[in-house]
């Protein structure tokens, strides 16, 4: 146990220690940072949209109002943050295609931390982060939702399980690199099925619900959190929302495994 508890603290200090040279590298050119996060704050503002036509018209969908439809934007701009964040997983196509994880593999510890973790994108992530999280806040604050510990600790529950599914998620979606090698199409798959997310799953026919909720899960990285403050998860979906992560986590990982049996260095 102790082994594993010093194994655990060691990767953590690692993690803050790339997170530290990765805004390190990021500002030693300021310039290339804030054009970054400039970029990222003008196509926040285009996402904010939806979310100002919601609210103007005053109109609700289905059970949610305007108030709590900032709830569920907020957690999907805020998990968008997230996506951006892990710019290890998203370099592996490019990355693998150059025959360029030669020099990770000699690394001690494990080559999917050390790649996935390795660098990280924090120009990008904080705008989306900051936004999400004024936005989840002023739109429970503008509702009848209590802020009391079971709500508070199911959300914040559920934004965890949101994390994992994205970097699962993301992961699944960069490893196909290693059997189809048009990586753009997937890629540009990826970006598509995640957008659907700018609005709440209510919005959608029954049908998509089921298939973006059992199918391809990606409906419960934005959605679980919000729904459980309103009430709107019986205890099935609870259970989902907490099982699935681990399951799509598991899949990741069986799958890094077998793409790096077939990955082929730049020098053969």
């Amino acid at each position: 146990m102790m082994k594993i508890l010093k194994r655990m603290h060691w990767y953590l200090k690692l993690l803050f220690l790339f997170m530290k040279l990765s805004l390190q590298s990021q500002l030693e050119y300021r310039l290339n940072f804030l054009a970054g996060a400039s970029v990222e704050i003008a196509c926040l503002f285009i996402k904010l949209v939806y979310l100002i036509l919601v609210s103007r018209t005053g109109e609700s969908i289905g059970f949610l109002t305007p108030d709590m439809i900032m709830i569920f934007i907020g957690t999907y701009i805020f998990m968008t943050g997230m996506w951006m964040l892990f710019r290890g997983i998203n370099s592996i196509p490019s990355i693998v295609l150059r025959g360029e994880l030669d020099v990770l593999m000699t690394k001690p510890g494990s080559l999917q931390f050390l790649q996935t973790f390795g660098s990280f994108d924090l120009a990008k992530t904080f705008p989306n982060v900051i936004a999400g999280i004024v936005l989840i806040i002023i739109g429970w604050s503008n509702t009848t939702i209590a802020a009391s510990f079971a709500n508070i600790t199911g959300f914040l529950f559920f934004i965890v399980c949101g994390i994992i599914l994205t970097y699962s998620f993301s992961l699944i979606a960069a490893l196909l690199v290693f059997w189809i090698t048009s990586r753009n199409a997937v890629l540009t798959l990826y970006a598509a099925l995640w957008d659907f997310n700018n609005m709440p799953m209510a919005i959608y026919p029954k049908t998509m619900q089921l298939i973006g909720t059992f199918i391809i899960p990606i409906f419960v990285i934005f959605n679980w959190s919000g729904l459980f403050i309103l009430g709107q998860l019986d205890m099935f979906r609870i259970i989902y929302g907490a099982v699935i992560p681990i399951i799509v986590f598991v899949l990741s990982r069986m799958m890094w495994k077998r793409g790096i049996m077939r990955y082929y260095s730049a020098n053969g």
